[in-house]
């Protein structure tokens, strides 16, 4: 497989591991849980195992999405997120679950308005709902950066329109690219400090200086809030050598785990790519195969492999 690919593949089923793994300690505190190591059964949703959550839900929806409309079409976004909250669409389980406050209030203001640029732009609304589902984006993106970068902008504000979420998505936009490409980390650390004059966030400046590289738990959080969610995630990939062993680091903090998870798995997907995300884990992942086969078109710009019950 070429490294392209492989990293792409392993942007969108890192997501979907991370999440897969972390959903049945999601809402728990680090010591009120058995350390994760694996699948398990259980938790808050009384998943199977190998189960996932909103965070890949969402994010196959919007790969479908950009697959059968050749780009980013904001109304066909979120019509098939409302088709997910309302019918199940793209529900591990045929059912919603999970669902984020923002995201919902989101959703049903678009029910009501019609307008696709949902999302709040209030001081609370700085969740990390659309940072966790990013990677089609700049899976579909690939060739053309400055496109994936304007898009993951708009795609936050559809549902998630605070500045902090809106920076959180265009820095992860540019990690993951940067990533596909080639970078490697210690160059990766160094360039993120570059944003740190671009950000209008102080929370935003001081990520990007580096405080996940020299803070740790309990200041490392597995938190909902998108600035944490992301400096978490990038603390377990600075932390680790595998994607296993930073996998297990994010979502053993524990509290919003599955999508601690789910973002430290499209990074460390794209940074080691598919074949090093364990066997046990990929197949024992649900619906892999067909996540493989979206991944593959999106890297084409194709509908074509998609499952015909996913269109």
């Amino acid at each position: 497989m070429e490294p392209l690919q492989s990293s792409l593949r392993g942007m969108l089923v890192g997501l979907a591991v991370g999440d897969a793994l972390g959903a049945p300690v999601e809402f728990m505190r680090p010591g009120e849980f058995e350390p994760v190591t694996g699948y398990r059964e259980g938790g808050p949703h009384k998943l199977p195992a190998g189960y996932w959550t909103d965070d890949t839900s969402m994010a196959l929806c919007s790969g479908v999405s950009l697959c059968l409309h050749a780009g980013f079409n904001p109304e066909d976004q979120m019509q098939r997120f409302t088709r997910w909250f309302r019918q199940g669409y793209l529900s591990s389980i045929g059912r919603c679950f999970d669902i984020g406050n923002r995201t919902r209030a989101a959703l049903k203001r678009f029910e009501r308005t019609g307008d696709p640029f949902a999302g709040e732009e209030s001081f609370d609304s700085a969740g990390n709902g659309a940072l966790m589902r990013l990677a089609p984006v700049v899976m579909f993106f690939h060739e053309e950066f400055g496109q994936a970068q304007a898009v993951a902008r708009e795609h936050s504000r559809l549902t998630h329109a605070d500045i902090r979420c809106i920076e959180a998505n265009e820095l992860l936009a540019w990690i993951l690219w940067s990533l596909s490409r080639g970078m490697q980390k210690e160059e990766l650390f160094t360039a993120i400090t570059a944003f740190a004059d671009r950000v209008a966030d102080v929370e935003m400046m001081l990520l990007a200086q580096g405080s996940y590289l020299r803070l740790e738990p309990p200041k490392i959080q597995g938190s909902g809030y998108v600035v944490k969610s992301l400096e978490a995630a990038l603390w377990a990939f600075a932390r680790s050598s595998s994607f296993a062993e930073g996998a297990l680091l994010a979502v053993n903090l524990g509290d919003d785990a599955d999508t601690t998870g789910a973002v430290y798995g499209q990074i460390a997907g794209a940074f080691y790519g598919h074949e090093a995300i364990p066997e046990a884990w990929r197949n024992g992942l649900f619906q892999h195969d067909s996540i493989v086969a979206l991944s593959d078109a999106l890297m084409r710009r194709s509908a074509d492999p998609l499952p015909p019950d996913w269109k």
